[in-house]
């Protein structure tokens, strides 16, 4: 699909990063924009960044976990815009901690952001999506889909749900028109792994993946081009990063070899 002006386009995580980044990007291209975030404060932020004349932008304070506010959400949505034609399922966290110390609260939260609220997302635009001309739906995987990180499990876990969840998306409404790309960054110069820093088993070591992130990460404008342009190419899959790239393909090479590492990194975040 060409994005163009006057599509209405739905972003979740939208206060900051890479929310933000593709909100200014599709606002340069004259998109109405309904953005979605958990922080008012943030979301208003965004609003003056890509507010501008010609384009209409609705600002939504949603936990996206929660169903109700998503079906609200997405009904507002509809009832101001008729109806949308592209959908950013962009929202996530992540925690650092070992599955031994994850409780079930940080399993749930963990889930209702980064899965459910996916599934929201899609279920309550879906037939709008399906009756629009032109039409494309973009899910935040990640490369943690690949394979099991230390550290990570509950994010590898729903991420590896959404690239499911995507591919699946991918094959049944293909017939619709309806565009599905499953997104897998490396590292990204944003501020997630901040937002849930002092939750971390350790802190030294989440504060180092943050130092290597932002050394080694691609910019959120970057990453929010080249998810543009997968959009614009109907992209099943997008990689961003080298370092997706690479993980991507040693695990295919390597699919079980690729797990030896990952204990000693587990040892090494226990013994720090």
């Amino acid at each position: 699909m060409k994005i163009k002006k006057g599509h209405v386009a739905v972003i979740t995580g939208a206060g900051g990063g890479l929310g933000r980044a593709l909100a200014e990007q599709l606002a340069s291209r004259g998109c109405h924009l309904a953005l979605i975030d958990i922080n008012p404060q943030a979301l208003e932020e965004t609003r003056v960044k890509v507010q501008q004349p010609g384009i209409d932008v609705l600002l939504f304070t949603t936990d996206i976990g929660n169903r109700e506010q998503m079906e609200q959400m997405a009904t507002a949505v509809i009832e101001k815009f008729g109806t949308i034609n592209l959908l950013i399922n962009n929202a996530g966290i992540t925690i650092q901690k070992s599955v031994a110390t994850h409780s079930l609260t940080d399993w749930e939260r963990m889930i209702n952001i980064n899965l459910w609220g996916t599934i929201y997302g899609c279920h309550f635009f879906m037939d709008a999506l399906r009756t629009a001309k032109h039409a494309h739906i973009v899910n935040l995987s990640s490369m943690a889909a690949y394979t099991g990180l230390p550290n990570q499990g509950s994010y590898c876990a729903t991420k590896a749900g959404v690239r499911g969840l995507s591919e699946t998306l991918w094959s049944e409404l293909k017939d619709d028109g309806v565009g599905v790309t499953s997104v897998h960054p490396g590292c990204i110069k944003t501020e997630m792994i901040q937002a849930t820093l002092k939750e971390s088993d350790n802190i030294a070591v989440a504060k180092r993946n943050y130092k290597m992130a932002q050394k080694m990460g691609v910019t959120a404008e970057f990453a929010a081009n080249e998810i543009i342009e997968a959009v614009e190419k109907n992209k099943v899959r997008l990689r961003i990063g080298r370092d997706a790239i690479i993980l991507d393909i040693v695990k295919r090479l390597l699919p079980t070899a690729i797990l030896k590492p990952m204990v000693k990194i587990a040892r090494q975040s226990r013994a720090a």
